[in-house]
């Protein structure tokens, strides 16, 4: 009995002016089945479009993505369609940080949860010593410390955060936060970021900066 290899999926940006790079990706990545790759071709590794997908699909499977430069100047991004998870939820959720709980060895964890055309709700997951980069982009935030501690920056402020902790920052104004041990929260964004808003943070991880 033969099996069939997954679909394999290929889109070279390069020559696609950089507005519209995201909006063929994503169609591309629709069109995919559960399991099914799609190849995103560029002249350098596509950090900010893992960091979009990251925050934005939870039908993206982060810990299956790899990149490779294929020759000089050609790099390509694999991106995985995740099994058994849909790309956005309708209707009531009802899930919990045990559930959705995905930890990543590289960078801290967005997984969305639910999304509208007004704002995103997530469920973040940052080891110790890892960050959401200081950043100062259009949206405002609610964040709500689930479990561990760290440090929040907001605005001028500075202060450590605990599990309870609250804290509210209105678009405009720098935020950041630095795990000091695992740590779960409760992440919600209004309106939803694009990808201007995950340019910074994306070029400071790969920095490893977290101001």
């Amino acid at each position: 009995m033969s099996s069939q290899k997954p679909t394999r999926q290929e889109i070279d940006v390069r020559g696609l002016p950089p507005h519209e790079r995201h909006g063929k990706v994503l169609e591309l990545f629709d069109s995919l089945k559960p399991g099914e790759v799609l190849s995103v071709v560029n002249d350098h590794e596509p950090v900010h479009l893992v960091a979009f997908m990251k925050h934005e699909r939870r039908d993206f499977d982060p810990e299956a993505y790899r990149a490779y430069e294929r020759r000089s100047g050609e790099w390509v991004g694999v991106f995985t369609k995740r099994v058994g998870v849909a790309g956005d939820r309708a209707g009531p959720v009802m899930t919990s940080f045990g559930r959705e709980r995905q930890y990543s060895d590289s960078s801290f964890s967005p997984v969305p949860v639910y999304a509208t055309p007004s704002y995103r709700v997530l469920l973040t997951y940052i080891r110790a010593g890892q960050f959401i980069p200081v950043h100062t982009p259009n949206i405002d935030l609610i964040f709500v410390v689930q479990s561990g501690k760290g440090t929040v920056v907001a605005g001028s402020e500075r202060q450590r955060i605990s599990p309870g902790d609250v804290i509210i920052v209105p678009k405009g104004v720098r935020r950041g936060i630095l795990a000091e041990t695992d740590m779960e929260a409760l992440h919600v964004v209004s309106p939803p970021p694009g990808d201007s808003d995950h340019e910074e943070v994306s070029r400071k991880i790969a920095a490893g900066s977290f101001e």
